[in-house]
């Protein structure tokens, strides 16, 4: 797993004749082994995790902060004392951060000096081997080495809006690159029904969390109001989203029938590549704008309503009440 993230971070370097080195991930460098064009490298995990910035002690430490807030703001709300709009943002903030914990734990942290792998063999012969004549690539040669986005993938169409949108990550200054961008959507056993029940589960949680503010004390009414169309807004476009997958995944194919008389694309991302990029612009553009108000607006007001909290906000929890009486 550590060797898996190492790659993807674009720490691993392949080196071909006549061509500069160039990162390789996880799929890339499983394909050049598979296929004996290197051996296997030989990175042992300790040291791999000796290159490792982040300290374990301080992650642990970081981690009983976070467990000690969420059991002080579950306690608070046991015994009915007031939560402020800030420390509900931070519980949101709190449900991603275990999350990562958890899944990124075998992941080393700001690892920047390259391993460099050398190849004997040429890009062009690792092309022309996988029935792959070179051309013009928008990474590195080894693209081709890809797997498929999968049909049921709730992150591909969002980064697929934020390339159209922004124009993110669509072409690179320099050829080959040299390192990976964090959108990798898709593992490499694909993507199972757990992985999108999980998926699902989470996201509502989180875009949740916010509508528990949905009777806490403002300091007016308008913010009270403001706050609930914002966490509905957020909940709404995560709805829509979820339903935009889920019929898109159905109807993929007969969409690109029926739109653009195309039979070869099978999935919403091959639907939505047809379109024009004004087109695309326009139907993704509304929804950055709207989630991103909705989005400010929850953030700035969780510091804004600190101006004035209910007294019970101020009061200490009373640790006792919850030990039992005998």
């Amino acid at each position: 797993m550590r060797h898996a993230f190492l790659a993807d971070m674009g720490v691993v370097h392949l080196k071909c004749p006549g061509i500069p080195a160039f990162p390789v991930d996880s799929h890339q460098l499983l394909y050049l082994v598979e296929h004996n064009h290197i051996e296997y490298p030989e990175i042992k995990a300790k040291a791999i995790w000796d290159r490792n910035k982040a300290d374990t002690f301080a992650r642990i430490l970081t981690l009983v902060q976070i467990i000690w807030f969420l059991i002080q703001a579950v306690s608070r709300w046991v015994q009915h004392l007031a939560l402020s709009t800030f420390e509900l943002s931070c519980l949101a903030f709190i449900f991603c951060s275990i999350n990562t914990f958890f899944f990124f734990r075998h992941k080393p942290r700001d690892v920047e000096t390259p391993s460099l792998l050398a190849c004997n063999t040429t890009v062009a012969k690792i092309l022309a081997e996988a029935g792959d004549r070179p051309k013009p690539y928008t990474q590195t040669p080894l693209d081709f080495v890809k797997p498929p986005i999968s049909r049921t993938s709730l992150i591909a169409p969002f980064w697929f809006g934020v390339r159209i949108c922004f124009n993110w990550g669509n072409h690179a200054d320099e050829l080959p690159i040299k390192a990976f961008g964090n959108s990798t959507t898709t593992p490499p056993r694909g993507i199972r029904v757990t992985d999108i029940a999980y998926g699902n589960i989470f996201t509502t949680a989180y875009f949740g969390i916010h509508l528990a503010g949905w009777n806490f004390s403002f300091p007016t009414r308008a913010e009270q109001i403001l706050w609930r169309v914002s966490s509905l807004t957020l909940f709404g476009l995560l709805i829509f989203h979820l339903f935009a997958v889920a019929f898109g995944t159905v109807m993929a194919a007969r969409l690109a029938r029926w739109l653009f008389n195309n039979r070869d694309a099978t999935t919403i991302l091959g639907v939505a590549s047809l379109l024009p990029r004004w087109l695309a612009v326009l139907i993704h553009s509304p929804i950055f704008v709207i989630y991103g108000l909705a989005r400010g607006y929850i953030i700035v007001e969780g510091f804004f309503a600190l101006r004035a909290l209910p007294l019970s906000a101020f009061d200490s929890l009373n640790w006792s009440n919850f030990v039992p009486h005998l």
